[in-house]
């Protein structure tokens, strides 16, 4: 179907203003066509006011609610407290797997008294979060001992079972999964999963079979480049372990029944306007006010997030973009020079008086600086990206690195410790990152 067609199959299904809209993905599987599509026509409604977003509740008929301001109200000690600890566990400072540090110390940190850390603390363990042996230190609490020693970790795969078409983020979360395992004397066993097939697959190839997963005390599952979730999860509907979910798509697509499922817990790394809010704030500091934001992947809302994350930090933003693609991987089957041609378009639209340039991806930032070796384009004051793959460190690309520590050790501990944590009940797990300066 054509964007115009589904423009015109949601309008004939007469929402009311205020409905929410089916997910992008379900409208996917629905109608038969892609979900770039689906999106295109999403935009599109938005752009005619007939629609609106809510970030990481979904889609909405109308032209969108119009709140009241909410009077301002002072935040108490122990919110501030609660929050600066919140804030401290999603970049990953505050460890599970450690005590904290003692109230003094925190008391520094925090600026703040000891009574109020020490009313704070305390209220964290009257809620089970907490714990603490005698007058020591206090500690995230661990809530039952496993008695099966093995959790699985499932990563998508070849038909085969191999991993080979795994990429850096991916490697180094299954080897930092391994690492936190190990402090807890966890075994893991790893299985490749092939959408295609909708199979689990062992290390020789062979078909695992789901009936062994009651064999197992908890599963982290990652949805990277998992094009349809919905199935990997109905795999799992009949276990009662934890699960962790690394969870690579927008966030208004996480399936509402299972994020209202205490055993489920969604992480988050790079969906959000958080990036992009970050790499604002990281810009403002180095004195810069006009930045320019180039994206050949402007079609998906990744994209978009970090756009509007850099605008909220108070930068004067040029967008220059195209949203006809959403991913690298709608170009796997086009020549490099095609990517080429389009993000050299993209830079040759961009004024001259701009402090940096804001790439999508490191993969973007690659391209740009071979352009300024090759003197095709004027290389401008400063360029900073996202992802911080390893070929950020080979250009010396300043980028934006996603907290794998945090995501493996988090995730791990939901495993051993199901609901303990300082995210609110049902709250999507948003961890956050800094940029790596090279």
């Amino acid at each position: 179907m054509t964007v115009e067609e589904i423009c015109k199959w949601l309008e004939a299904s007469k929402f009311k203003d205020g409905d929410r809209l089916p997910s992008v993905r379900s409208v996917s599987e629905q109608l038969s066509t892609s979900t770039c599509t689906v999106f295109r026509a999403y935009r599109k409604l938005i752009e005619k006011k007939k629609a609106y977003g809510e970030q990481g509740n979904g889609y909405f008929w109308g032209n969108g609610k119009v709140s009241p301001p909410e009077p301002q109200v002072h935040e108490q000690v122990v919110e501030r407290l609660e929050r600066l600890l919140l804030e401290d566990w999603k970049a990953g400072k505050l460890s599970a797997d450690s005590p904290l540090p003692s109230i003094k110390e925190l008391c520094m940190g925090y600026g703040t008294s000891v009574g109020s850390m020490r009313r704070t603390l305390e209220k964290l363990q009257a809620e089970g979060i907490l714990a603490r042996r005698g007058r020591g230190r206090f500690y995230f609490r661990t809530v039952q001992a496993p008695k099966a020693k093995e959790i699985l970790l499932v990563m998508r795969s070849n038909p085969n079972g191999d991993f080979y078409c795994l990429g850096d983020r991916e490697l180094e979360f299954m080897q930092k999964v391994y690492s936190e395992a190990e402090k807890r004397k966890l075994h893991v066993r790893v299985l490749g999963y092939n959408e295609e097939a909708d199979k689990f697959l062992d290390s020789a190839g062979n078909e695992f079979p789901t009936e062994l997963f009651r064999n197992y005390f908890g599963a982290i599952l990652s949805t990277m480049l998992i094009f349809k979730p919905s199935r990997l999860f109905a795999q799992f509907s009949r276990t009662r372990f934890p699960i962790a979910v690394w969870w690579e798509h927008p966030l208004e697509e996480i399936p509402r029944a299972l994020k209202k499922e205490p055993r489920y817990a969604f992480f988050n790394l790079a969906f959000g306007e958080f990036p992009g809010r970050s790499v604002g704030r990281f810009l403002r500091e180095k004195g810069c006010a006009q930045v320019a934001y180039i994206s050949p992947y402007h079609l998906s809302s990744w994209s978009i997030d970090r756009l509007n994350g850099l605008k909220k930090s108070g930068l004067h933003v040029f967008e220059s973009v195209d949203d006809e693609n959403a991913s690298p991987y709608d170009f796997k089957d086009k020549p490099q020079s095609y990517f080429e041609e389009i993000v050299a378009r993209l830079a040759e639209k961009l004024p001259q008086d701009t402090d940096a340039w804001v790439v999508v991806n490191d993969e973007v930032g690659c391209v740009l600086q071979r352009m300024f070796a090759q003197g095709r384009l004027k290389r401008p004051p400063y360029m900073v990206s996202f992802d911080n793959t390893v070929d950020s460190y080979r250009i010396r690309l300043d980028s934006f690195g996603f907290n794998m520590d945090a995501l493996a050790e988090q995730s791990v501990f939901h495993i051993v410790s199901p609901g303990v944590t300082l995210y609110a009940r049902e709250d999507f797990r948003e961890l956050s990152g800094r940029v790596v300066e090279k």
